[in-house]
């Protein structure tokens, strides 16, 4: 082989390990890293674009606060779950035991959902009609959610 067709070979080989690593680099960045969700952070984007720069600021924040919220509650979602599967596996069954578990669950569940309300209501005082207009037709889409 003459010498242009060596460094041609060459360079076509490492543009082609450059290609792979960048797919590969792409591919495990979506889907090895922790809490990654590119479908939420997109939607969230979007309702920011839909609120005013001054009042997305402050939904952002309430946002980062709710998530902070949800970080603590983690651990006794956690525990509420394996107490409800503890209870449940136990011989002899007992069903008023399984039932409170199932209803302490329930409660942190909905302790959450009020958080979450709660935070709607908030931001939806320092709107105009307006912008809730806008926000709950973007919120209420169909087919927006997986």
């Amino acid at each position: 082989m003459n010498k242009k067709m060596k460094i041609f070979i060459s360079t076509s080989v490492l543009l082609n390990v450059l290609l792979v690593g960048v797919v590969v680099g792409g591919i495990s960045k979506s889907h090895f890293i922790h809490g990654y969700q590119p479908e939420r952070m997109e939607r969230l984007a979007e309702i920011l674009a839909v609120l005013p720069a001054e009042k997305s600021k402050e939904f952002e924040l309430r946002i980062s606060n709710m998530k902070a919220l949800k970080r603590a509650d983690k651990v006794s979602m956690k525990s509420a779950r394996k107490n409800v599967m503890q209870v449940f596996t136990q011989e002899p069954f007992d069903k008023m035991a399984y039932q409170q578990a199932v209803q302490g669950l329930n409660k942190l569940h909905q302790q959450q959902m009020e958080k979450r309300v709660n935070l709607m209501a908030d931001m939806a005082q320092y709107l105009s009609p307006k912008e809730r207009k806008q926000l709950s037709h973007f919120l209420m889409r169909r087919g927006r959610r997986k």
